[in-house]
């Protein structure tokens, strides 16, 4: 305590004051942030002397909003005080799953048991509050992510606070969860991509049965790199290098559905430690089973056949899933044996006790869940032992932590993403909830344990800026408690009668700081595209708010949206998806910021697989047909249109992706189109350095105009791809033009510039790199575009020198769009077609494993890996079947495998990569 305290007395009580009121008023925050010598918080947010003096460590980042405690209330502005309790209690969270493992499921109980709904919807009965599109009810699946908004009491945390006047004052405990439920098909992994962009948490539902699947391995990506599916992610390219377009997420993983036949906790475990890059998952649940093989529990506190199975029991547990033990609480949770537990009332779950807490020692050390619940205990300490210290000095001494001690630990451990902690549930039954909303307030972040988002500052010169924070203790633009206000529009979508606009356009946006509020004039900033000027902020004007509760959209009266939540404006006729929002005033106070617009980094998509030509019915028809698909990209970026003369290219992720895109133009537009067959989006790439050995000679004339230069090219791969080897698999990235040092030369070019800066700067370069990338468009084995290729301008000649170019710009257009094509076509034998492959994930009886094998041979399927299913009272569970396939040859595959199968197997497909054919 003497040393937290000499550390917290470092700064003088002038300067809080000063500080707190600073941000009351509304300062810049460089006027008034300072840093606490040897805190991770700025001053503004005070120390906490509970910390003890490794916690003040400076080497240590720390994350947890228990330290957002004031330790001299006569010293904090009570307004800031208040904002700080409501940030703390904020919680924005996606639940991501693979098709099928019960991730919307568990998202109707959750709203259930919050009191937003009596009964919990039901996927199958078309009943969902999130699954409310047509599409998604007749499927059972999600196709939109949806967001809702509730509260949920925080049983765990400090329920009062002690204020200056000695009094008791009762605070509100309740969490603020909001929630988005994302879809778990890859063909809509474009709203995964936005979601994450915009969370806090992330909650990873998993199959008890099938553990990690192929989806599942793809959210988790998206929630920890910067990939999204088929291409990596380009952030702006400025002075200082975005790694992450989004902080990586801190998640928990909820092994659903153990009341399936072949349920193993364990197995789902294993998974999640072998198939997730960088996972440690870690147990902080045990089930419970009323088992019908093992009845050796004798104890005065469960019934004679109710067990416990440990997380480390890979073997499947015959009987029904009843419960969970709490580990940091040694508590047992069970639930009634039987019901649906759709009704919130009739399915309260008992609490048992396994430690006194008058003398916090076992109640009954005889007990079989017990035993089980002290051993696992133990392991969770010792796997924390090595993330904190605490842990670590509790463990080597054989010691037992507090309940309040190890869910610290488990947090921080949970925030810096060192562990994934792990839940057991069975939703569809109504079991295993409740924990896992008390878990989302005591493990998962606020808005104040997350780095303020980087930002580009944008102006009209060469070179852009970034401002980006490393840690949550910089108040600058975009942190919770700085004034101004910095939002992020991730989602738009359509609903007549509901927006402001003609269109009835409802924008979705993340307030990082300030508020919005009804009738806010603000000012929309798309990303810029690298290689042209940014535009100027847009002006729009809110014209209402609605309420999150999935497809029910009240409006709200005189709505405000504070820093920190999720909200719905209508109004703004002109945002799209990844626009950055800011409040128009804002920008007006100071005149160095006033044509400087920051710039979010956006929302990624990613890049189609499959084409279809569309056709309207008639004439007539057609201008409603191009005016719903301009609407219908606006809300899905993953999308592409094309207008052709005579018919438009519609282009998508999958088909089920265009196959949802067809029925909303019939069912909300009311058009029927002609639909030709589906064609993959081939590819063409180099297999080794292309050139065209000098100088090639261009000397046209038009019109009497002379066109007339050379450009030497050289074209190298950027993914080695062996002629001869068909398996190789690479990801997709746009041709790279570079400008050579002779080529600057002799246009006069500075040596050291980016062509990034050039293309804006400079009508030669842009006319030169423009020119490039489109000859690149067009491979010379099937007139697909190329990929992968860095295109390099080697050098450049012309009789009249580089003014000819200066005053002719075509003319260089020209010129370099030869050379580059010359140097194709004389190298054909050194390029390859390339073809989307998937991955595949078949389930399927045991029985009928062998024709499907053989089935996936005949379409040039790689099988990586079969597992059978295990057999448990007689019955087996559905055998598991991996590998990889060209797309082309899955084109139909669910009405083949059905056929095969006589309808009892499922697949699921996602993109893996592009691979030689």
């Amino acid at each position: 305590m003497l040393r937290s305290t000499r550390a917290i007395h470092r700064v003088s009580r002038d300067i809080k004051r000063r500080l707190a009121t600073a941000l009351a008023v509304g300062l810049p925050e460089h006027d008034v942030t300072t840093r606490i010598k040897g805190a991770c918080f700025s001053s503004k947010i005070l120390v906490n002397p509970n910390w003890t003096h490794s916690q003040l460590d400076p080497s240590r980042r720390c994350k947890s909003t228990a330290a957002l405690t004031s330790y001299d209330d006569d010293h904090v502005d009570i307004q800031l005080q208040n904002e700080i309790h409501r940030l703390q209690h904020v919680r924005n969270v996606g639940v991501f799953a693979h098709v099928d493992a019960g991730k919307t499921t568990v998202t109707e109980r959750m709203l259930a048991l919050a009191g937003v709904v009596r009964r919990a919807g039901s996927v199958d009965d078309g009943t969902t509050i999130t699954d409310f599109l047509p599409a998604e009810r007749e499927r059972g699946i999600t196709i939109q992510a949806a967001a809702v908004s509730f509260e949920w009491k925080w049983h765990n945390s400090q329920r009062q606070r002690k204020l200056h006047h000695d009094t008791i004052k009762t605070i509100n405990d309740n969490v603020t969860i909001s929630l988005i439920d994302t879809p778990g098909h890859v063909d809509f992994s474009a709203e995964v991509n936005r979601s994450v962009a915009v969370l806090d948490g992330a909650i990873l539902v998993v199959d008890a049965v099938a553990g990690v699947q192929a989806q599942t391995e793809t959210v988790w990506r998206a929630m920890t790199k910067r990939f999204a599916n088929n291409h990596e992610m380009h952030p702006i390219k400025t002075s200082k290098r975005q790694d992450h377009a989004h902080e990586p997420l801190p998640c928990l993983a909820l092994v659903n559905k153990m009341d399936k036949e072949g349920a193993s906790f364990a197995r789902a475990i294993q998974s999640l430690r072998s198939k997730l890059s960088g996972a440690r998952p870690l147990a902080i649940q045990i089930p419970i089973y009323k088992s019908t093989l093992n009845k050796s529990n004798q104890s005065h506190l469960f019934k004679d056949n109710f067990v416990a199975v440990s997380a480390e029991d890979l073997n499947p547990v015959g009987g029904e899933f009843i419960g969970v033990v709490d580990l940091i609480h040694m508590r047992a949770i069970t639930w009634p044996e039987q019901g649906s537990g759709l009704l919130v009332d009739d399915f309260v779950p008992r609490v048992t006790k396994l430690l006194d807490d008058r003398t916090n020692k076992l109640i009954d050390v005889d007990c079989q869940i017990t035993r089980e619940a002290v051993y696992a205990r133990k392991n969770l300490i010792e796997s924390l032992a090595e993330t904190d210290e605490r842990m670590e000095a509790y463990y080597l001494n054989d010691e037992e932590p507090s309940n309040a001690e190890l869910l610290l630990a488990l947090r921080k451990a949970t925030l810096s993403h060192q562990i994934l902690p792990v839940l057991a549930s069975a939703a569809v039954r109504g079991k295993g909830v409740e924990p896992l909303l008390d878990c989302i307030a005591d493990l998962l972040p606020s808005p104040l344990d997350r780095t303020p988002p980087p930002l580009t500052i944008l102006n009209d010169s060469e070179k852009m800026a970034v401002q980006q924070s490393t840690s949550p203790s910089s108040i600058t633009l975009g942190h919770p408690l700085h004034p101004s206000m910095l939002a992020l529009a991730f989602k738009v979508v359509h609903m007549k009668g509901r927006g402001g606009s003609g269109d009835g356009r409802v924008v979705f946006a993340r307030v990082y700081s300030g508020e919005i509020k009804d009738r806010d004039v603000l000012h929309a900033t798309s990303p810029p595209v690298i290689g042209q000027s940014p535009a100027p902020p847009r002006i729009e004007r809110v014209g209402g708010m609605l309420e999150l509760a999935g497809g029910r959209f009240g409006h709200l009266q005189d709505g405000v949206c504070r820093s920190g939540d999720v909200c719905a404006l209508v109004g703004l006729k002109g945002v799209v998806t990844g626009d950055t929002i800011v409040v128009a005033p804002e920008l007006k106070k100071r005149k160095d910021n006033r044509d400087l617009p920051v710039c979010l980094a956006g929302v990624s998509s990613p890049k189609p697989v499959l084409t279809v030509r569309i056709e309207a019915e008639s004439t007539e028809t057609q201008g409603r047909l191009s005016s719903a698909l301009v609407l219908l990209a606006v809300e899905d970026p993953s999308l592409v249109i094309e207008e052709t003369g005579s018919s438009t290219l519609l282009s998508g992720l999958g088909e089920l992706h265009i196959e949802v895109t067809l029925d909303r133009l019939r069912r909300e537009y009311g058009l029927n189109v002609m639909v030709s067959a589906p064609s993959v989006a081939y590819r063409e790439t180099i297999t080794e350095i292309v050139h065209t050995g000098g100088l090639v000679e261009y000397d046209r004339t038009f019109g009497g105009t002379r066109l007339q230069g050379a450009v030497h090219v050289l074209l190298e791969p950027t993914c080695t791809l062996s002629v001869a080897d068909d398996s190789a698999c690479m990801i997709l990235s746009d041709p790279v033009v570079i400008i050579g040092e002779k080529a600057r030369e002799f246009l006069g070019l500075d040596p050291e510039a980016r062509e990034e800066d050039l293309l804006i700067s400079s009508e030669v370069v842009k006319a030169l790199i423009q020119s490039c990338q489109g000859a690149l468009q067009r491979g010379p084995i099937g007139s697909y575009a190329l990929t992968n290729v860095r295109c390099v301008i080697v050098d450049i000649d012309a009789e009249g020198g580089s003014a000819s170019f200066q005053s002719m710009p075509g003319t260089l257009r020209a010129v370099a769009a030869n050379a580059v094509s010359t140097a194709l076509s004389k190298s054909q034998q050194l390029c390859k077609v390339l073809e989307p492959t998937m991955n595949i994930e078949i389930s399927l009886p045991n029985e009928q494993v062998g024709s499907v094998l053989s089935d996936l041979t005949s379409r040039r399927g790689r099988v990586e890996n079969v597992l059978l299913g295990d057999q448990t009272d007689g019955v087996s569970a559905k055998a598991l079947v991996r590998g990889e396939v060209p797309l082309v040859e899955i084109l139909g595959y669910a009405n083949i495998l059905r056929s095969l199968t006589a309808g009892e197997a499922t697949f699921s497909a996602e993109y893996k990569c592009h691979s030689a054919c």
